[in-house]
């Protein structure tokens, strides 16, 4: 049975991304039984998802090593994790320490100073998004908004193997209460708020985002990155 960490799983999506896939292999004849151990600080899954006899809901303190003993997991999944830990590198490491040799893992992770808005003021935007860049909010204890570029630089100072490199920008053009768009401006929002002056022109700046998403005119991205590394099977 293939054993599988998703860290910092919270309501299950990455786990719901792995059943797709595991339903589309399956419809095309290749079966993986599969336990995936959902790890993260408080369980926050959503009830079908936890009530998936596959998962099993992990509590454990992320600022700690991973509960897992040595070369015991075939694969790890680690999503826009590694900038709330005090030691990437070390997040990093534990990774390796738990896979089996030939295991896999996935770290990746936002760029969120590639944030890109369309908006009606090109100078503004700026300032907001550098402000939710290097402001850490209140739910974390640390964040690095340029985390996504810093990936391949942790994993080179690992003993993992380099697979793959992959990079995209997701474009969204919603910005309904939900969209990716509006749970960043939400950030940007809570960035600019011990500043009055900034906080008006931030709510100002959404009320034009929300005008221009009903002129067909907002656009929303950030860059992603992803690697794919693998614990040599000598290691």
């Amino acid at each position: 049975m293939l054993q599988v960490v998703d860290i910092a799983t919270g309501a299950g999506r990455t786990v719901r991304a792995i059943f797709t896939e595991l339903t589309r292999l399956a419809e095309v004849g290749k079966e993986f039984p599969v336990r995936i151990h959902a790890v993260d600080t408080g369980s926050d899954l959503d009830d079908d998802i936890l009530g998936e006899p596959r998962v099993r809901s992990v509590i454990a303190d992320l600022s700690e090593p991973l509960p897992f003993a040595d070369a015991s997991i075939d694969r790890v999944i680690s999503v826009n994790v590694a900038e709330h830990m005090a030691d990437p590198r070390g997040h990093v490491t534990d990774c390796f320490r738990v896979l089996r040799p030939g295991g896999l893992l996935v770290l990746a992770h936002s760029d969120w100073d590639t944030t890109m808005f369309a908006s009606e003021d090109d100078a503004l935007t700026r300032k907001l998004v550098d402000r939710f860049v290097s402001k850490v909010p209140e739910f974390a204890e640390r964040a690095d908004g340029f985390m996504g570029r810093k990936l391949l630089g942790l994993a080179r100072a690992t003993e993992f193997e380099l697979l793959e490199v992959a990079t995209w920008a997701d474009l969204h053009r919603r910005f309904d209460e939900g969209s990716v768009g509006w749970k960043v401006a939400r950030g940007v929002l809570a960035a600019a708020a011990d500043d009055a002056q900034l906080a008006a022109e931030a709510a100002n700046w959404v009320t034009t985002l929300r005008r221009m998403s009903e002129d067909g005119r907002f656009l929303f991205t950030v860059t992603d990155v992803a690697l794919a590394l693998r614990r040599p099977v000598s290691a």
